[in-house]
């Protein structure tokens, strides 16, 4: 199994840049899973980081049975130990990590966008993508970087698609084809 890990700061885009790779490659018949780590996550009270990345584990596990080769996990990796432990409890043979970033004015205003008015977590949140946004450059093991900064979704998935080309052309074949 080959995984591809999309992070970035909160309002980077990644499920929506995510989702356009997923679905592209699957309409050119390319098997793929997409796990949105931080859903996972999304519970009260905390699961905890370990009990987190086991259910990963889990999940994986369940796909690479069910013939699987090509996993897209999105999450918002805020350390080196937590993005190692987050891909070594993949059980994946190899992996692209890549990171999505945008201006901190642009993740701000898309949170407040896409949240609902008046929910308590919102300034919390602007504030985490705040920080996230200046200090996940300096992220270990990043294989590409791309910025969402004035694109859509479509665009930087052409982008991640051409890094995952190059890392692993052979599980892309059946989409040459692709217009994309």
């Amino acid at each position: 199994m080959f995984v591809l890990l999309l992070t970035g700061p909160p309002g980077a885009g990644k499920s929506s840049v995510l989702t356009a790779l997923h679905d592209r490659l699957g309409e050119a018949g390319v098997s793929n899973a997409m796990i949105e780590v931080d859903e996972l996550e999304c519970c009260y009270p905390p699961l905890g980081t370990e009990r987190a990345i086991a259910h990963v584990g889990m999940l994986c596990a369940s796909y690479r049975e069910a013939g699987y080769e090509l996993l897209f996990l999105t999450a918002t990796v805020e350390d080196d130990d937590y993005g190692r432990a987050l891909l070594a409890g993949t059980g994946a043979e190899g992996h692209l990590l890549a990171r999505l970033e945008a201006d901190q004015d642009t993740l701000r205003t898309r949170i407040i966008e896409r949240e609902p008015a008046g929910w308590a977590g919102l300034d919390e949140l602007v504030e985490a993508s705040q920080l996230l946004a200046g200090s996940m450059p300096s992220l270990g093991g990043v294989d590409v970087v791309l910025s969402t900064e004035g694109r859509d979704p479509e665009s930087v998935a052409d982008d991640l698609e051409a890094a995952l080309r190059e890392r692993c052309p052979a599980l892309l074949l059946s989409a040459q084809g692709s217009d994309h």
